[in-house]
């Protein structure tokens, strides 16, 4: 099997830097599994490593779509599959980086996830509902259709529950979970960082606020200025459509700062939820700044006892 290090967590633990540190050290390319990163122009707001952070490494799956594009699971697992091949066959090696449950563990225990084309019609009508009676409704009918679906989206996706769903109805309940592979396709060593949630929670939030300094609200306007609409798919990353409001005069931005905030927590809540501390595949160790050096050391370790 292909080797694999994923290195996965909730926001703000450190993980792209870590990634880099361990690809720099060990010949490898970084694969992003942020779907917020996958959208070019959409870089203050997401936090999305610069050129100087990724610091020559390989980075892949940044900046590959247009803001109006969709990109489903089933299309991220192939493209990721292609990607992590052509890093193996290169002799790099391949160190996905993500807190993207989804993304990370479809890919770890090969997910194969049923089509269902899209249905225009029935997208539009969950959004008008969206806009009239907020992201609740749509995850309680979401709960309805399908519990276990549910469970598995992230309900501040208000995209990704609206898919859920589209799925859901198309199928009439038929279609199912993901179907997880017999055996894992790749061996992989997972580092999962963690950080004491009050700690967690404050590197969020002055991330929020080093945002917001280094320009977020005129990344917006040159986003709007050049054409792309408010309700293009990457404007429901977090805190953007908040920021639409902000440079047309509807919203303050201290606003912007705390409804970015509470979406942010809510968010490691829920990444929280696909990777939990008693995962006996998830080597734990402390994240922030020397999280790179912890996480060599283990990836060290185990390609030695891979070799």
């Amino acid at each position: 099997m292909n080797r694999l290090v994923a290195i996965i967590g909730p926001t703000a633990a450190g993980k792209s830097a870590a990634a880099v540190e361990v690809a720099s050290a060990f010949n490898g390319e970084v694969i992003n599994a942020d779907s917020r990163l996958f959208y070019r122009g959409f870089d203050i707001g997401t936090a999305k490593p610069s050129t100087g952070e990724r610091r020559g490494i390989p980075h892949h799956l940044i900046d590959m779509l247009r803001p109006e594009e969709g990109f489903s699971l089933a299309a991220f697992l192939n493209v990721a599959r292609k990607t992590i091949s052509d890093v193996t066959e290169r002799g790099h090696l391949p160190v996905l980086v993500g807190g993207a449950g989804q993304y990370v563990w479809g890919l770890l225990e090969g997910w194969e996830v049923p089509y269902v084309p899209p249905d225009p019609v029935l997208r539009e009508r969950l959004e008008r509902e969206a806009e009239q009676e907020g992201a609740a409704s749509l995850l309680a009918r979401l709960q309805r259709l399908d519990p276990a679906a549910a469970e598995r989206v992230d309900p501040l996706n208000i995209r990704r529950v609206i898919r859920a769903i589209e799925r859901a109805e198309a199928s009439e309940g038929t279609v199912g979970p993901p179907r997880k592979a017999a055996h894992p396709p790749y061996n992989n060593l997972t580092i999962g960082l963690d950080m004491d949630r009050k700690v967690l929670h404050a590197r969020a939030d002055s991330r929020i606020d080093e945002m917001i300094q280094s320009g977020w609200a005129d990344e917006v306007r040159r986003l709007l200025s050049s054409g792309v609409p408010p309700d293009a798919r990457a404007m429901y990353s977090i805190g953007y459509r908040e920021m639409v409001e902000h440079v047309q005069g509807q919203l303050s931005i201290e606003e912007v700062a705390r409804r970015a905030r509470v979406a942010t927590h809510r968010l490691i809540r829920h990444q929280n939820n696909w990777f939990k501390q008693t995962d006996p595949r998830i080597k734990w160790i402390e994240g922030g700044g020397q999280a790179g050096e912890r996480a060599k050391s283990l990836v060290k370790q185990w390609l030695q006892q891979t070799t």
